[in-house]
């Protein structure tokens, strides 16, 4: 069994559970199994490795490791889940994609839907959403997680209004979008901001000599 010969594993329209009408888990044992290996079998091709798959279906590694090494021919490569927030703090750019997720896990979360049928659907929208995805399945996992647990809580933004996720110990009042569009443009007249050379850093928009000191 592979990727190429068994398409109709990754589809992402797994049929409904006659029992399972109301949200709940379903009553016939084998039946949650299945959506489980089903499940697991998405993520893999979306590119989990097992310990993510684990934690997410509930299914045993040793199930999984069959299974990964029946998908793709190899074993499932090692290495720690993300674990810390210092990787999406290092640029906006990272905390842009951040924010996308979470407005997608906003959106599509719903009562009858499972951790890992969840993050299915917010990482197959968000790749098709942006051209160059930044996150990977493990970082939208991990993202995810720190706006459930309670580390990253909602702001609303000083500039434009939106609510966007932050570090709940943070005083940040500007969304990532805004920080990444000051970073080109002045806040005070928004023309464009002429490219510094090396050297000191820019302080003052060229166009109308306020401070660049809040944009930035």
């Amino acid at each position: 069994m592979n990727m190429t010969t068994c398409p109709a594993l990754f589809t992402s329209n797994l049929p409904s559970c006659a029992e399972n009408q109301g949200g709940g888990d379903c009553i016939v044992e084998r039946c949650g199994y299945a959506r489980k290996i089903l499940e697991s079998i998405h993520l893999i091709g979306l590119g989990a490795r097992i310990g993510l798959a684990s934690h997410l279906t509930g299914l045993e590694m040793k199930t999984l490791k069959r299974i990964y090494r029946q998908l793709m021919g190899r074993s499932s490569p090692s290495g720690q889940l993300p674990f810390s927030d210092t990787w999406f703090l290092e640029n906006e750019q990272r905390l842009f994609h951040a924010t996308l997720v979470w407005q997608l896990h906003r959106r599509l979360c719903r009562p009858d839907c499972s951790p890992a049928r969840l993050l299915i659907d917010i990482f197959e929208v968000y790749t098709q959403l942006v051209q160059e995805p930044v996150l990977n399945l493990a970082r939208t996992s991990f993202a995810i997680q720190l706006f459930t647990t309670g580390l990253w809580s909602e702001r609303q933004c000083s500039f434009c209004g939106m609510a966007f996720p932050a570090p709940a110990d943070s005083k940040q009042t500007i969304c990532p979008a805004c920080q990444l569009y000051h970073r080109h443009r002045c806040s005070h007249c928004h023309a464009p901001l002429v490219a510094q050379s090396r050297g000191r850093r820019r302080t003052a928009c060229g166009h109308c000599g306020n401070s660049l000191t809040n944009s930035d």
